[in-house]
């Protein structure tokens, strides 16, 4: 191997088409990613099976080849390894270390948040179970407890109970690498997102979402439709606090997002950030409504290249998170080649093939697979995914249950799950 190599931290669908990218760019691509079995593994020229949080490790491990750069898509765990192997090896851009610490530590964004003097609420983070417990008995019901370095909705719960905040914030410390918890009053409004690209410290291109969540207790990300339908003075305010956040964090090139709440008032409050593309497909749903492949112009910026982040055109697009509610093997796909055949179907990825096992959706790392789709109005939008629910659906043969019974019978349940096909 002796053309320069890009290296991807994380092998999953969505840092699979960042292989694709580097290839399109006549690089070659180092995967790293603990699942032996990730997508990535069969996609890379050289794959390392293990963790992304060692980039001492890492670094010893390929020091032998020219990495020309280093990315992680949809990954926040990733970000701190991002910006360390860019220093180790001496590639062309490191991100702002404040912006991976505001990526990595909910209750640092909360800072930043005060010190910017924009609308904030209630939270408390700790590492000590008893302190966190103690403190949080002060904040209004139903609270949302979240680890507070962790993504992708691992260990998140909203808890309406006082009694039941204790196993709450057990759950959580499981999936911190930290073992800091964070206890958060919960927003209630409108859900929504902020998929951004800065280029000169400057908002090159935001594309902003109506999030669908499967609500509690563990709020986990279900679909985006965009754009989202904002009144233009609270559009106007996202992107001016946008840009404050970011000047403070001193993120004034590449990807950034943002989950947040806009409430009756159209006051807006954030929720989290990412200083790197979005998880859950929010690169294909760019791509798809605006033109803009995020992927390459990440890439370029990581590689110190010139990136095209021009929109090619506007339209209407919804992206359907595909699961399923049984914990099991998945046996068949049915109704593939009908909603393919839809008229507003512009791509359909499927990730496990019949024979996989699949997990019931209670984090996002449980996905099936993503459902774009493209209409002319946010109406035929929402026709078309009543349409292609009713079309698709898979067989899952469900796990042997704990306790001696009758045997389950196999369950056909709506998808919610490599790429099948894509129109063009």
């Amino acid at each position: 191997m002796t053309k320069p190599h890009i290296l991807v931290l994380g092998g999953g669908e969505d840092q699979l088409p960042a292989y694709h990218a580097a290839r399109r760019l006549g690089y070659g691509v180092v995967g790293v990613d603990q699942r032996p079995h990730a997508l990535g593994a069969s996609a890379a020229d050289l794959f390392l099976c293990m963790t992304t949080r060692a980039p001492e490790r890492i670094a010893a491990m390929i020091g032998h080849l020219d990495i020309a750069a280093v990315v992680s898509p949809a990954s926040d765990a990733a970000q701190e390894s991002v910006a360390e192997l860019s220093r180790l090896l001496g590639t062309p851009y490191r991100p702002a270390p404040d912006a991976v610490r505001a990526s990595v530590d909910k209750g640092y964004f909360h800072e930043v948040l005060e010190g910017l003097g924009l609308p904030t609420y209630a939270y408390v983070q700790s590492a000590d179970p008893v302190e966190l417990r103690l403190a949080a008995a002060a904040l209004p019901l139903p609270v949302i407890v979240k680890p507070s370095d962790s993504s992708g909705s691992k260990g998140v719960q909203v808890v309406a109970d006082q009694a039941a905040l204790p196993e709450a914030v057990a759950e959580a410390r499981t999936y911190s690498f930290s073992g800091e918890v964070i206890v958060e009053e919960m927003l209630l409004g409108r859900h929504l997102s902020a998929e951004a690209f800065l280029r000169d410290a400057k908002l090159a291109t935001i594309a902003v979402t109506e999030r669908s969540t499967t609500g509690a207790p563990h709020m986990i990300t279900t679909g985006h439709m965009v754009p989202a339908e904002l009144a233009p003075v609270t559009e106007i305010a996202l992107r001016s606090m946008v840009m404050d956040i970011c000047g403070a964090l001193g993120h004034t090139d590449g990807p950034v997002n943002f989950d947040f709440v806009v409430d009756r008032t159209e006051e807006i409050r954030f929720i989290e950030m990412g200083a790197r593309l979005g998880g859950n497909g929010m690169p294909l749903l760019v791509r798809h409504a605006y033109g803009i492949d995020t992927y390459e112009a990440a890439l370029r910026l990581a590689l110190g290249l010139p990136f095209d982040i021009q929109a090619r055109h506007d339209r209407k697009t919804a992206l359907q998170i595909l699961t399923t509610d049984t914990d099991g093997i998945l046996r068949a796909v049915e109704g593939a080649d009908e909603v393919r055949a839809l008229p507003q179907t512009a791509e359909l990825r499927i990730f496990p093939t019949p024979g996989s096992r699949v997990r019931r959706y209670t984090q996002a790392g449980h996905k099936l697979g993503y459902l774009l789709l493209v209409a002319d109005t946010y109406a035929e939008l929402r026709e078309a995914q009543t349409r292609a629910k009713s079309l698709l659906r898979f067989e899952v043969e469900p796990d042997a249950p704990a306790a001696p019974g009758p045997a389950a019978a196999p369950a056909a349940t709506p998808i919610r799950t490599e790429l099948l096909t894509e129109k063009r």
